[in-house]
């Protein structure tokens, strides 16, 4: 199936993302914070990034701006996770062109969904995948 980086600081949270997308046939990269996750990126090409706003070292959204200034990460579909309710984290990552956008705590199948809808909107073949 599908490449995936997962990157969060709360390793509970990275163990379950990770199995989940697992058992739905992905291959899944982990980072524990933003720096790695660029690391990753560089190094493994994701399909898409599953990615917290809140952690340490370097942020979402530090993350994203760094992927969408190069044109070779600029397209990869990242889903951001947060725990912040407040509408200026969705605001920020709407200015910084984030694909989609998931409120902790999210159900398992809600992730999925949004997974999939990236891959599906990602996936470049003329045949239809509905």
């Amino acid at each position: 199936m599908a490449k995936i980086l997962v990157v969060d600081d709360e390793k509970d949270t990275l163990t379950a993302i990770e199995a989940v997308l697992s058992s739905e046939g992905h291959e899944i990269i982990v980072a524990e914070d933003g720096e790695r996750a660029l690391e990753s990126v560089s190094a493994h090409s994701p399909d898409v990034i599953v990615c917290d706003i809140e952690m340490p070292k370097l942020k979402g959204f530090d993350v994203l701006a760094e992927l969408r200034k190069d044109p070779a990460t600029s397209k990869i579909p990242i889903i951001f996770l947060t725990g912040r309710t407040d509408i200026t984290a969705l605001v920020r990552s709407m200015e910084l062109n984030v694909n989609d956008f998931l409120t902790k705590p999210f159900t398992m199948q809600e992730l999925i969904v949004a997974v999939n809808i990236q891959l599906k909107k990602s996936y470049k073949s003329p045949i239809d995948l509905s």
